[in-house]
């Protein structure tokens, strides 16, 4: 680790003289000269410890990765992602079922994000003045077929 230290810092030094060298000659007959040279050692500055093979590159152990994290991560992930989307959903119910005049007290969506990434909405509990206006609402929003369940207790 040390020889990669010192072998960037070796570039450095030689990438800033090349570049004062380059600004004193410029326009002089002496510019393509310095700038051939200049190249030629930085690339020896570059490859030498390559060629002493003093230079060894460390790769993580693929055994430490651990699985079981990645695997909890994204069911935190997943979670979160149903929650934030029941929530957005239930938001839109409640601005269309405002909007018809009813008073709404509660909404909750319950879905499932499938693998493909579709989502199925399984049930809307809600408490409203008017629960069959309101359950119409939903219905005709997210489908005939949807169960909506009255939390008037």
């Amino acid at each position: 680790m040390e020889e990669m230290k010192s072998c960037v810092a070796a570039i450095c030094a030689i990438s800033a003289v090349i570049c004062i060298i380059e600004n004193l000659v410029s326009g002089t007959k002496l510019n393509d000269q310095m700038k051939v040279l200049l190249e030629l050692i930085l690339a020896i500055v570059i490859i030498a410890p390559f060629v002493r093979g003093n230079i060894e590159f460390d790769f993580p152990n693929s055994d430490s990765y651990n699985a079981d994290s990645y695997n909890e991560a994204a069911k935190i992930y997943n979670e979160r992602l149903r929650q934030q989307t029941s929530y957005n959903i239930s938001e839109v119910l409640l601005s269309q079922i405002k909007s018809a005049g009813i008073n709404c007290n509660k909404i909750e969506t319950e879905i499932n994000i499938l693998d493909d990434g579709s989502i199925s909405i399984n049930k809307v509990t809600l408490k409203a003045d008017n629960f069959e206006k309101a359950a119409d609402i939903v219905r005709s929003s997210l489908g005939k077929e949807t169960e909506v369940v009255d939390d008037a207790g």
